[in-house]
């Protein structure tokens, strides 16, 4: 067949394609990752990256994936070790319970266990969606936390799918360290971004403005005057907005 008469954009194609662009994220992503303090930087980046290509933008994601790290690095890293604190303490406290428990506790100690195991789940749902706001929204860390919280109970059939997705993950890493090490850095944390990115963009949809969704930027939510988000170009200097409300009434 002739290069005139091959089909540059048939579903192959375009799959090909898309597993290359999921290759080097995946790369990207585990090599931001290794300093430890830079993973909440890398996840924002994979985010911001794999949003692009779901909307359209494939071919960039390397210069995405760069760009993205670099504008949210102070931001993401800060809002990355907020993360670990609060899993380091929620996760030792439902184990200290669990131990108290396992050592004749009564329902006390059965009800402590059980407030302990809400609140570590509640920190994950908010950890979820505060690196996808991070990538998609220009807001300050408090109203980032505050709506990834409102949003992680507003969507939370989405919120579940994604947690249990995470915990295959984790599944993945204990029983088949190896194989799991090799196809995950070379192309599954690429393919996983783009998925959890389709979602996170189903979620974000009602808070961008219609006309100007389909563009893949990032935006400024202002919900003082409306559900609809304040357009912000983010070519131009990023700031903040001192009147940002919930995105979630």
């Amino acid at each position: 067949m002739s290069a005139e008469g091959f089909n540059y954009d048939n579903m192959f194609v375009r799959l090909l394609n898309r597993l290359g662009d999921a290759m080097i994220l995946s790369i990207l992503f585990v090599v931001c990752s290794l300093p430890i303090f830079t993973i909440g930087a890398s996840v924002t980046a994979l985010y911001y990256a794999a949003m692009k290509g779901v909307k359209g933008g494939d071919g960039y994601v390397a210069k995405y994936f760069m760009k993205s790290f670099k504008d949210n690095f102070k931001q993401s890293t800060i809002i990355w070790l907020i993360c670990l604190v609060a899993f380091f303490i929620l996760g030792v406290d439902v184990w200290y319970w669990f131990e108290q428990r396992q050592a004749g506790g009564g329902m006390m100690i059965w009800a402590m266990q059980i407030i302990s195991v809400i609140m570590l789940s509640v920190a994950v749902m908010v950890a979820i969606y505060v690196f996808p706001l991070q990538a998609k929204f220009d807001n300050t860390i408090k109203v980032q936390f505050r709506n990834a919280f409102l949003l992680s109970i507003k969507y939370f059939p989405t919120t579940l799918l994604i947690a249990l997705s995470m915990a295959i993950i984790v599944w993945c890493f204990y029983y088949a360290i190896l194989v799991s090490i090799v196809g995950y850095v070379l192309v599954g944390f690429g393919l996983v971004g783009y998925i959890f990115a389709f979602f996170m963009l189903r979620c974000f949809k009602p808070y961008l403005p219609e006309e100007e969704a389909d563009s893949g930027d990032d935006w400024s939510l202002d919900m003082e005057e409306s559900e609809s988000a304040q357009v912000e170009d983010v070519e131009e200097e990023k700031e903040v907005s001192e009147e940002n409300e919930d995105i979630v009434e």
